[in-house]
């Protein structure tokens, strides 16, 4: 520090300091150790994304999707209120076309069973906090996740803002639980955390 220091006092270029890569494997070892993975992952499921669950959004509704995952901390009870109601257009509507298929999606594990050591049974929504802090965003934008192995409480405690890839059969077929309406369910074969 002092070097950084003087050598600005001096006009003198600062030493090169050696770039150091975010290890995220480093990091997810370190909080869970061997249980970011869960279950044995499907290498044929088809990786989508939650636009492939509903009929495509407006601009508008785009764009409340984006506003949600980037400021959904700093928005009035008003603005969430608004942003929930554009990405609800056809929420109801589902893709018929993937049910039965083996596909991988990416989101954030809501556990429905509580009292208990190890939750078997989610709700996979794709922004954080959905059905928990705001209202949940429509039904074809939920997914109930069965996973008989149950995860440890303590992971999903650990990983709450942490998004998750569920890997399994899905099927579209709407269901209520005790948190939101669900468009689709899913029996999963293997669950991780997510490198993003």
């Amino acid at each position: 520090m002092r070097t950084l220091l003087l050598a600005a006092a001096l006009g003198l270029a600062a030493p090169a300091l050696p770039a150091q890569a975010f290890d995220f494997q480093a990091l997810s070892d370190r909080l869970f150790g061997e249980s970011r993975i869960f279950g044995a992952e499907n290498p044929d499921a088809r990786a989508i994304v939650w636009e492939d669950l509903a009929p495509p959004l407006s601009p508008a509704a785009q764009g409340a999707v984006a506003r949600l995952n980037a400021t959904i901390d700093t928005m009035t009870d008003t603005e969430i209120d608004e942003a929930l109601a554009l990405i609800g257009e056809n929420g109801d509507v589902l893709t018929e076309s993937l049910d039965g298929e083996a596909v991988s999606l990416e989101g954030y594990l809501v556990p429905l069973d509580f009292e208990t050591d190890a939750a078997r049974s989610f709700v996979l929504v794709p922004y954080m906090g959905a059905c928990i802090h705001v209202p949940p965003p429509p039904p074809n934008q939920i997914v109930f996740v069965r996973y008989e192995e149950g995860i440890p409480m303590t992971v999903l405690e650990d990983a709450i803002w942490t998004p998750f890839r569920i890997t399994g059969t899905l099927r579209a077929a709407p269901a209520e639980t005790e948190l939101a309406d669900v468009g689709y369910q899913m029996t999963a074969g293997g669950i991780r955390l997510s490198e993003l």
